[in-house]
């Protein structure tokens, strides 16, 4: 499978947000899908030597490996509305200039189209999309205290429900933002590198549940 690989738009900023609450509150409900990664034919498997990309299921988790050509992306292939996603995202790489983390309503062409909910490496975050060849921001790359920095593991969470798009990491609120460009997709997992820099990061302990909006 020949694997289209985005550039990303990056915005950079010292502003920090999250100091608030989010805009909306939510409930979930049944538990979608639990994965700890023991099958190696849970989620996508994709390997290309000679661009350095390798995406599979081994030793229990998720491994992404990849350089600084663009995101690359593993999805599964149950099609989601309204959920909530958390994963236990753990970087094994020093580099810190880099990006990773989760896609919600990911286009099933498989084409890289969707939400991502991603930290970097230096302690920053974005909520942003896939749009063609570009992932555009929702919600600028931002530097907040909660995103623990170089090789280290962090609780990332992704709220999608209606146009209602929301981030926590490490069950810290750090920002919340409404876009109704995509209103279904799959669940996914995302990583890149910058300058030059490699990265390697492993994804466990996922959990997508149903999410509603609560009652104001």
């Amino acid at each position: 499978m020949l694997r289209k690989t985005i550039f990303p738009l990056i915005i950079l900023s010292l502003i920090l947000i999250g100091c608030g609450g989010p805009s909306a509150k939510y409930t979930t409900g049944d538990v979608l899908l639990s994965e700890d990664f023991n099958n190696v034919k849970a989620w996508e498997y994709y390997v290309d030597e000679t661009e350095g990309h390798y995406l599979e299921v081994a030793d229990g988790v998720y491994r992404i490996r990849t350089g600084d050509n663009g995101y690359v992306w593993g999805l599964n292939d149950q099609n989601h509305t309204d959920v909530v996603i958390e994963v236990t995202a753990k970087q094994l790489t020093e580099h810190e200039n880099n990006a990773y983390g989760i896609m919600c309503r990911a286009d099933t062409s498989n084409n890289g189209d969707g939400y991502y909910f991603m930290v970097s490496g230096d302690g920053f975050f974005t909520i942003a999309k896939g749009e063609g060849d570009n992932v555009n921001p929702v919600v600028d790359w931002e530097s907040n205290s909660a995103v623990n920095t170089g090789a280290a593991a962090n609780t990332l969470r992704a709220v999608c429900i209606g146009d209602y798009l929301a981030m926590y990491v490490n069950d810290k609120f750090v920002a919340d933002a409404h876009d109704a460009t995509y209103s279904s997709g799959y669940a996914g997992f995302a990583a890149t590198a910058f300058e030059g820099g490699d990265i390697t990061v492993t994804f466990d302990n996922l959990t997508i549940s149903e999410g509603t909006l609560a009652a104001e």
